[in-house]
């Protein structure tokens, strides 16, 4: 609860990694508080009224994935939109002149991010969450101290590269720093 709020409000990309964890980390355990409470909350050195909030954060995440049946596989919705959201201001960015450096960036990842949808079997919605899968694989990889080829870490450096200014952007657009004509 307390790194999802902060990346929420700092870094939209890694807040939406962070959660797609999260989904994994709670199917992982199947839902169970109790191993939630003795793995993920007891670690926190906070007070018990801060306890108390994260353990009803963990319930609520756990009851969303349940009634939007995601327990399996897939994304809570609001992350879902969100990664939508990306796609949407992504469109809007292309289309802007003044956006060359965000231009030249896709363009940059545009193949990696071809490769990815490819392979997904038509799973992937749109280039930005493709980006999102991509970055997710090769975190899993590194967790499982897999090898990770060096075309692989070249194409993520292109999605990480993107996304750090689409998430800035994001945030502009958010606080109505950002404004298109």
């Amino acid at each position: 609860m307390i790194i999802a709020k902060r990346l929420k409000k700092e870094n939209i990309a890694e807040y939406i990694l962070y959660m797609w964890q999260l989904e994994d980390v709670l199917r992982s355990v199947s839902f169970d508080m109790d191993i939630i409470e003795e793995k993920i909350i007891s670690s926190y050195d906070v007070s018990d009224s801060q306890k108390n909030d994260i353990r009803e954060w963990y319930k609520t995440f756990v009851d969303g994935m349940i009634a939007e049946k995601v327990t399996e596989q897939g994304h809570l919705l609001h992350i879902s939109s969100l990664i939508q959201d990306l796609s949407d201001l992504n469109i809007k960015l292309l289309q802007q002149p003044n956006e060359l450096k965000y231009n030249e960036l896709f363009n940059e990842a545009i193949p990696n991010i071809s490769e990815i949808a490819n392979r997904s079997g038509g799973q992937v919605k749109n280039e930005i969450e493709a980006c999102f899968v991509g970055l997710y694989g090769m975190m899993l990889m590194k967790m499982k101290k897999q090898q990770i080829s060096e075309s692989t870490q070249i194409a993520m450096k292109s999605f990480s590269n993107l996304l750090a200014i689409l998430s800035n952007k994001y945030h502009k657009f958010e606080d109505g720093d950002l404004v298109f004509e």
